[in-house]
């Protein structure tokens, strides 16, 4: 009997790790967001979703190896970093799949576990003002998982092996009459209409994890959706199964299930501020101009209790990081290194430090004002 409790307890705790830390990539904690996301993956590519697999588990593992608070892993919190950094390298678009890149990624998502706890310990003591009990602060988002991926990005430019593709020769590029801006050149039979629309909406959210396709967006929203916790449910508490992801941070009991809509409000404003600002089509249609607004939209609905006012400040951050996505482009092409998450990360803790001061935006788990 005590065996077939372990058994059990270990396979519930397994569960509640790897799919809890698969659904913390778009920030909720709920198994099954984290079960139609990685079907959504693999749907794309079995080798995302291997990775996404191997890379969340080697997170968790190594939190726990080091002693890690058992409560923050199971919820996810050592697991979504080392996700997103492990899928940036072997099933990633940037480099080569091979068994160089492999043990990066492998290496790197074990790397991120210990740099989310800096973070979280960065921004969780940064802002104490005299004392824990009128302090503020806030969270570290994808910051491990950028800061990381960057460093061994740049590192492995210097790799003796075969890990980055040829660099393309540079396009010629053609000015607007007048002006220092290159004309967008695309395909001339290319025009916009709500079915393309809707499409590269859907793949700015499944861009989040490096995947192209907009049926794995589709995944992304009805999971976003359905993001139940589960919990009192398989534990047996008192308490409804319903009890809501998307809103635990301030009514776990809401029956607003917004997360699956507010992907897919974040990544259209993304996409219609790149037609309007004419930024290049392709990376438009691919969804690259979406992903980081779907992550600007999710926390600042979800972290902080949605408000007309919160709502507000949602739409202006995720129309300000429109302009922080193009500006990173051009900072880190520098470097020949991607923009990742940092326009997401960015912007939320910018707006987040200025809404502090404002107190018609309520405080919400995650941050707080003193």
């Amino acid at each position: 009997m005590v065996v077939a409790d372990f058994v059990s307890n270990t396979g519930l705790d397994f569960f509640y790790v790897l799919f809890n830390g698969i659904s913390e990539v778009p920030l909720f904690s709920s198994p099954i967001t984290g079960i139609l996301i990685l079907a959504g993956v693999f749907l794309a590519s079995r080798s995302a979703g291997i990775m996404m697999v191997i890379s969340g588990l080697i997170g968790a593992g190594m939190a726990i190896l080091l002693g890690a608070p058992y409560g923050l892993v199971a919820f996810g919190l050592f697991g979504y970093n080392s996700i997103l950094t492990g899928m940036a390298f072997w099933s990633g678009p940037f480099v080569k799949p091979n068994k160089a890149t492999f043990f990066v990624s492998v290496f790197g998502a074990a790397v991120t576990a210990v740099v989310w706890m800096a973070m979280a310990h960065l921004m969780g003591d940064m802002f104490i003002l005299n004392g824990l009990q009128e302090s503020w602060a806030i969270p570290g988002f994808t910051s491990s998982f950028i800061f990381t991926t960057w460093i061994l990005m740049y590192a492995t430019k210097r790799f003796g092996h075969d890990i980055w593709p040829e660099p393309l020769p540079p396009e010629a590029e053609e000015l607007i009459r007048g002006s220092g801006n290159p004309a967008q050149v695309g395909d001339p039979n290319f025009k916009w209409t709500a079915g393309e629309f809707m499409k590269a909406t859907l793949k700015g959210v499944s861009q989040v994890t490096f995947v192209e396709n907009w049926k794995t967006g589709v995944f992304w929203v009805v999971g976003l959706t359905l993001a139940f916790e589960l919990a009192p449910f398989i534990t047996g508490q008192d308490r409804p199964w319903w009890t809501n992801a998307y809103t635990a941070q301030w009514n776990e009991f809401s029956p607003l299930y917004l997360g699956g809509l507010m992907a897919l409000v974040g990544s259209a404003i993304g996409v219609a501020m790149a037609i309007l600002t004419k930024l290049p089509t392709p990376e438009t249609r691919a969804g690259l101009h979406g992903f980081n607004q779907v992550l600007v939209m999710i926390a600042l609905t979800s972290f902080i209790p949605l408000t007309p006012q919160a709502f507000m400040i949602a739409v202006l951050a995720t129309l300000s990081c429109s302009f922080v996505m193009p500006a990173f482009q051009r900072f880190f092409v520098t470097w020949g290194l991607p923009a990742l998450t940092g326009p997401f990360v960015f912007t939320t803790w910018i707006f987040l430090l200025g809404i502090s001061g404002f107190t018609n935006i309520p405080a919400g788990i995650g941050w707080a004002r003193p």
